[in-house]
């Protein structure tokens, strides 16, 4: 029942997207209602100011260690894994693993046509070398748009990713969009709770597999984190199509 309804609103926020600024998504600890508190997750939404649509905060507790978890957010492929109707996804040529672009697109059922985005991606140290924080914006004008495609925006996105002990990740999301259209406020904030909700719990699959076990950290001489990178026993094949991936080394014919 849940999926079916979260396939519906998950429509109807794509259509809602249109052009807007980037605005920052609060991630203070203040003003968070609790909406959702199941199968180990919890969701919290709060007010926008001049707003209508809420912002979401979403926090668990992944069964993997964070160099896992940092495997799978590295990869722009692993979108096709764990984020609903993510059916390409790719980085953009000439970015670093600290600093980004990427290029995605969703598939979307008729009569709505297929969404695309960019976003702009940067990942730092936190507080810590067991804090990790990735933010995402959307830059609509990054790329051309392409025939056949609606150009998604997005305003933004915080992951905080927290080493909890040797084999678990806490992770939390942030994120607020500005949409416009004509459809209720209501049925758009009820995304904000099942969006997190449905892609967290196919996220803590997705970081237990074998691919993704085994990696570790680089950080350079002030603590800052570099990359990520494969273990020697994974076959030279694997790891450089991983590495090329994640260096924003991508097919010359997909710019077309």
């Amino acid at each position: 029942m849940r999926t079916g309804f979260f396939s519906f609103l998950t429509l109807a926020f794509l259509l809602l997207m249109s052009t807007f600024g980037s605005a920052s998504v609060p991630t203070s600890e203040k003003n968070w209602d609790l909406d959702l508190k199941e199968d180990g997750i919890r969701v919290y939404t709060r007010s926008i100011n001049d707003s209508r649509i809420n912002a979401f905060r979403a926090e668990t507790v992944l069964d993997a260690p964070l160099e896992a978890v940092l495997a799978v957010m590295s990869d722009p492929r692993s979108c096709m894994e764990w984020v609903h109707q993510c059916v390409e996804a790719y980085n953009l040529p000439n970015g670093s693993f600290n600093d980004r672009y990427a290029y995605s697109i969703n598939d979307m059922p008729w009569p709505a046509s297929d969404r695309d985005y960019v976003l702009h991606i940067r990942t730092m140290t936190g507080s810590s070398q067991d804090e990790i924080i990735m933010k995402m914006d959307a830059v609509p004008d990054r790329r051309e748009k392409r025939d056949g495609y609606v150009r998604m925006e997005v305003a933004s996105t915080v992951y905080e990713l927290t080493r909890e002990g040797e084999n678990r990740t806490r992770m939390i999301w942030y994120q607020h969009a500005e949409p416009g259209g004509s459809l209720p406020a209501w049925l758009v904030n009820r995304l904000a709770t099942d969006i997190p909700y449905e892609s967290l719990k196919e996220l803590n699959r997705v970081v237990q597999e074998d691919q993704y076990q085994g990696y570790t950290i680089e950080y350079d001489n002030s603590g800052q984190i570099q990359n990520v990178v494969p273990p020697e026993s994974m076959d030279e094949a694997t790891a450089a199509e991983k590495a090329r991936r994640s260096n924003g080394v991508e097919s010359a014919d997909r710019e077309g």
